[in-house]
C-alpha cells in the first residue's frame, strides 16, 4: 500500500492512497464469509450458501463494506503513522475500486498551532452596570399590562408595586450581564492581540453551516419558494461565517491556555456537569452518565469543562482596570 501526504494549505492536508490487489481481495474474501454465516437463500440452509451466488446476490453489498471498511480503517491507520493531528470529519473522494486494486483521496485539516506571546494580566476596563431608570420600568410594566394576565396589576397597588420590583429585578440583572460580556469582549480582543494562528476552513464551514441550520429550523418556511429558501440559506450561512470562526479561534485559544496551565477536568467535575445536566432533562444522573459513557461522549464533557476551566483562569488572571487615567491626569493624582 502506498499513502502520500499533500499540504493543500497550512492546515488542510490531502492523502492519497494506493492500496494493491491482494489486500483487497483479502478483504473481500472477509466479507463475503461474514455474509455466506448469515445469508438466507431459497433452496440452501443458512451457512451453506455457495460463494459463487454470494457474490452474484450481494455484489452491492460487498462493495460497500469493503469500502466502509477499508478506507476507515486505512485513513486512521495512515493519520497515526504519519502523525497527523486531524480535527475535522473527513471528506472522501475520487474512489476507484478496479481488478488492479483501490485507489482514494481523503482531505481533512490539522490542528494549528496556536502561538500566544500574553494571556495574563491582559487589561480590562471594569464596566459599572448601567443604573435601571424608573421610565424603563413603567415602559416593561404597560406592555405587561397589555397581556390578560397582568390586567390585574392595573387596579391592584400591591400587584403592582410587585410586578414593578420583579421588572427592576430582571432589567438590573441584563444590565450586569450586558456589563460583564463587554468585560469578557475586551478581554478577548487583547488576547487576540497577542495571539497567532490560522484556523481550520473547513471547519469554519461546517460550524457556520450548523449555525445557519439551527437559525432556519426556527424560522416558519411553509409559504417560501424553493429559491426563496435557498437565498436564506445563504444569507443565514454568511451571516453565521464570521461568528463561526470567532467561536473556533477562541476555542484553539483556551485549549493552547489548558495546555500550557496543565488544566484538566477532574472526575468530580464530570460527576458535577451530568448532575446539573441530568436536573435539567430530567433525567437521573447515573441513567445520564451511562448513556453518554456508551456513546462515547465522555469525553466531549472532560474537553467542555477543560475549556471553561480555562476561560475562569483567564479572566480571573486579567488585569481589572477600575479607572481609566487620561493623559496629565497622572500629576494631579501625584500632587494630591
Amino acid at each position: 500500500m502506498k499513502v502520500e501526504v499533500i499540504e493543500k494549505s497550512k492546515l488542510g492536508r490531502e492523502l492519497v492512497f494506493e492500496v494493491d490487489k491482494e489486500k483487497v481481495d483479502s478483504e473481500r474474501k472477509k466479507i463475503i464469509g461474514e455474509i455466506q454465516k448469515e445469508a438466507m437463500v431459497t433452496g440452501f440452509r443458512k451457512g451453506k450458501v455457495p460463494e459463487a451466488i454470494i457474490v452474484t446476490r450481494f455484489a452491492d453489498d460487498i462493495r460497500e463494506n469493503l469500502l466502509k471498511r477499508l478506507i476507515s480503517d486505512l485513513y486512521y491507520d495512515a493519520i497515526r503513522e504519519k502523525k497527523i493531528n486531524a480535527i475535522v470529519e473527513p471528506s472522501i473522494y475520487d474512489v476507484s475500486l478496479e481488478d488492479a486494486g483501490l485507489k482514494f483521496k481523503v482531505y481533512t485539516e490539522v490542528k494549528p498551532d496556536v502561538v500566544i506571546r500574553k494571556y495574563k494580566s491582559i487589561p480590562v476596563r471594569k464596566r459599572k452596570p448601567e443604573p435601571v431608570a424608573e421610565k424603563e420600568v413603567d415602559e416593561v410594566l404597560e406592555q405587561w399590562e397589555k397581556r390578560p394576565e397582568f390586567k390585574s396589576a392595573v387596579i391592584d397597588p400591591q400587584k403592582r408595586k410587585a410586578w414593578k420590583d420583579k421588572i427592576r429585578e430582571q432589567l438590573e440583572g441584563y444590565s450586569r450581564r450586558k456589563a460583564s460580556m463587554e468585560e469578557e469582549e475586551e478581554l478577548w480582543e487583547g488576547l487576540l492581540k497577542e495571539s497567532e494562528f490560522s484556523v481550520p476552513e473547513k471547519l469554519v464551514t461546517e460550524r457556520a453551516a450548523r449555525y445557519a441550520e439551527e437559525h432556519l429550523g426556527r424560522m416558519d418556511l411553509k409559504e417560501k419558494t424553493d429559491e426563496e429558501k435557498k437565498k436564506m440559506a445563504q444569507e443565514a450561512f454568511d451571516k453565521a461565517k464570521p461568528l463561526a470562526e470567532a467561536d473556533i479561534r477562541k476555542y484553539f485559544l483556551l485549549d493552547k491556555i489548558a495546555e500550557l496551565e496543565k488544566i484538566e477536568a477532574a472526575p468530580e467535575d464530570v460527576d458535577s456537569r451530568i448532575e446539573s445536566l441530568g436536573r435539567s432533562v430530567g433525567e437521573p444522573a447515573a441513567n445520564l452518565k451511562e448513556k453518554f459513557r456508551k456513546d462515547g461522549r465522555i469525553s466531549e464533557i472532560e474537553d467542555d469543562i477543560r475549556i471553561d476551566k480555562a476561560f475562569a483562569f483567564l479572566k480571573e488572571n486579567s488585569q481589572v482596570i477600575e479607572k481609566v487615567i487620561l493623559p496629565g491626569e497622572e500629576k494631579r493624582i501625584l500632587t494630591k
